[in-house]
């Protein structure tokens, strides 16, 4: 018992390490709450703080979820412990103890829970999540990859486990996606909160690929 509350401590702390913002900070002295969509994301500082940053934090985010399934794994603990230890990494990640309770998605974090328990399965979730972010946007992509794994999971012996865990993970994604919920109470919109959900933004984000006119 002592083993496993303490595992779970762990997990949510080790998510709570926020790479992204002591990254920036070092780096470029800014808050990266208060940079381009103000999230402590490896997306966010990829594209507004620094190429080499955002592969940085995404690669530190991806060692927690890896490191919080390890531990539990290695302390002898079930498997719906590990799956509890990943969950509890995204959501550290998200809701941050040292960020006041601020974050990011907690993709980052969950993939390296998932390499960690079953690198094959990851493979797969991926690809629409690699194809999406090629022709359009990484967010529709998310929620693809996330309808794959627990469609695989159900339909494929031996992934029931990591499919479980892509699954709770799915709510602490999609509600972070829905921040800030207070505007979203203040002032109800279907359209903001679709968007939100799907694109986890405010408007519809274009198509990247052009399709060239015929001369």
């Amino acid at each position: 018992m002592i083993n496993t509350i303490l595992s779970l401590i762990i997990a949510y702390i080790l998510g709570s390490i926020p790479f992204g913002y002591l990254i920036t900070k070092i780096s470029t002295k800014k808050n990266l709450l208060e940079v381009g969509w103000k999230k402590n994301s490896g997306s966010n500082v990829y594209k507004n703080v620094g190429k080499w940053q955002g592969v940085a934090t995404f690669l530190l985010d991806a060692l927690k979820g890896y490191l919080a399934v390890y531990i539990a794994w290695k302390l002898g603990l079930s498997p719906l412990v590990q799956i509890f230890c990943g969950l509890l990494v995204v959501i550290g990640h998200n809701w941050s103890i040292f960020l006041r309770f601020k974050g990011g998605r907690g993709l980052a974090a969950l993939v390296g829970a998932l390499f960690f328990m079953n690198p094959i399965y990851l493979t797969i979730v991926l690809i629409p999540c690699i194809v999406f972010t090629i022709i359009w946007t990484a967010s529709v992509g998310t929620l693809l990859s996330f309808l794959t794994g627990i469609i695989l999971s159900l339909s494929v012996s031996g992934y029931e486990i990591v499919g479980l865990l892509l699954f709770l993970s799915l709510f602490p994604v999609l509600i972070k996606r829905l921040s800030p919920i207070k505007e979203i109470i203040n002032n109800p919109n279907k359209e903001l909160i679709e968007n939100r959900l799907f694109f986890d933004q405010d408007t519809i984000p274009p198509l990247r690929l052009k399709v060239k006119k015929p001369l």
